[in-house]
Parts: C-alpha cells; sequence; structure tokens
C-alpha cells in the first residue's frame, strides 16, 4: 500500500520528474515550483517504499478544487496506487471544506476516465481540441464530483 504526503514547491523537482515521465510534455521544476507557490495549491506524492511513484496537484478555492495533473509512474499503474491517491486527495480536500472537484481528462485517455468514474467523477462536458500533440488536436471531457 502507498504512503501518501503532502508536499510543496521544496519537491518541484520530485513533480517535474514523474510529470515529466507520465506525459510527452511534461512541466519542469520551475513550472512545477511556481504551481505549488500558487494560493490554494496543494501537491500530494506517493510513495512505494519511499519512491515517489505518483503526483496529485490540486488547486483549490472556497468549496471548489480542479485536479492541476495527476500521474502514476508507468511500473506501478494497475497497483492502485492511483485509487489511493484519489482517497487520500480527497480526505484532505473535504477537510478544506472543499465540496466539488472538476478536472480535464483527453477523451482518448481510457485509463484515466476509468479511474475517475470510479471515484465519482461525471462528464458535464467537452473542451474541443484542448489538447495539442504534435498536429493532433484532442478533444478533453470536463467531468466532476460531488465531496
Amino acid at each position: 500500500m502507498p504512503e501518501i504526503k503532502i508536499r510543496n514547491a521544496d519537491f518541484a523537482r520530485t513533480y517535474a520528474d514523474i510529470h515529466s515521465a507520465c506525459f510527452a510534455h511534461g512541466w519542469n521544476e520551475s513550472t512545477m515550483r511556481q504551481m505549488l507557490l500558487m494560493p490554494g495549491a496543494v501537491g500530494l506524492i506517493a510513495y512505494e517504499q519511499e519512491k515517489p511513484v505518483g503526483i496529485a496537484v490540486y488547486a483549490y478555492s472556497p468549496e471548489q478544487a480542479d485536479i492541476v495533473t495527476f500521474g502514476i509512474l508507468s511500473d506501478y499503474r494497475g497497483k492502485h496506487v492511483s485509487d489511493e491517491l484519489m482517497d487520500e486527495s480527497f480526505t484532505f480536500l473535504k477537510g478544506k471544506g472543499i465540496k466539488e472537484i472538476f478536472l480535464e481528462v483527453a477523451v482518448d485517455n481510457e485509463h484515466a476516465i476509468a479511474l475517475y468514474r470510479r471515484h465519482g467523477f461525471e462528464q458535464v462536458g467537452c473542451r474541443p481540441n484542448y489538447y495539442v500533440r504534435g498536429d493532433v488536436k484532442t478533444d478533453a471531457l470536463v467531468m466532476r464530483v460531488d465531496l
């Protein structure tokens, strides 16, 4: 079972390393630091035997939060790390008075969509051509869950 820890901007390099391993256009350390220093930002890191293996970054304001990024290293996918990270995130956010969470996810990211649906997210919209991967544009589902 992974250990989930809230980590601040001092861990920007760890966040950036995991993000870059999970996404074709990963964010660098400076971008992560700036994100985590914003008011209402919180980040969580999942550890397996003290090794960082997953991240979740949220931006929140009174009663509402957005998942800014969420990623699990490929060797740890399918091992419930994402579920534990999501559960711990929900617990933290509920404690901050958050009542709903929103996110965008690429329509072709079936594993992420399945994760979000397992945790109660439902589609509430679509953003056409939201993601750009080289010359290919991909729509994003907008999803939401009540906490």
